[in-house]
C-alpha cells in the first residue's frame, strides 16, 4: 500500500528510493498532501538518483504526483532536512495532510 509506506516514512523519517516518471529517484520525504487541483502529492528533499531536470550535487527540493511514484523502498541512507525546509514558502501542496514539523 503506497499511502501507509509514505506515511510511515515521514513519521520514522525514513529515505525512500522510487521510480518517478522513467527515473530512480533518492529522497526524504517531508510532506503529503494535495496540490491546488486535488492531484495527492508528496513534497520531497531529493538528493540522490536521475531527474528529468538538473539536480544540484546539494539536492533539491521536489513535488512528486503520488501516482506517478512507484517501486517505492526504504533504502536506508540518512535523513536529510537542509536549512531552507519551510512549508509555508513551498508551492507543492496546496493541503498538507501529513508533514515533518519545522525546526
Amino acid at each position: 500500500m503506497t499511502a501507509e509506506r509514505l506515511k510511515r516514512a515521514i513519521l520514522d523519517r525514513r529515505c525512500l528510493t522510487a521510480w518517478y516518471r522513467g527515473t530512480e529517484r533518492r529522497f526524504a520525504l517531508h510532506a503529503l498532501g494535495l496540490k491546488a487541483d486535488g492531484t495527492p502529492a508528496a513534497f520531497a528533499f531529493q538528493y540522490g538518483g536521475g531527474t528529468t531536470t538538473n539536480l544540484p550535487a546539494r539536492g533539491e527540493w521536489r513535488c512528486f504526483d503520488l501516482d506517478q511514484l512507484a517501486d517505492i523502498q526504504q533504502n536506508g541512507d540518512r535523513w536529510r532536512t537542509p536549512p531552507n525546509y519551510n512549508l509555508a514558502r513551498q508551492t507543492c501542496l496546496a493541503e498538507i495532510l501529513l508533514s515533518i514539523p519545522e525546526r
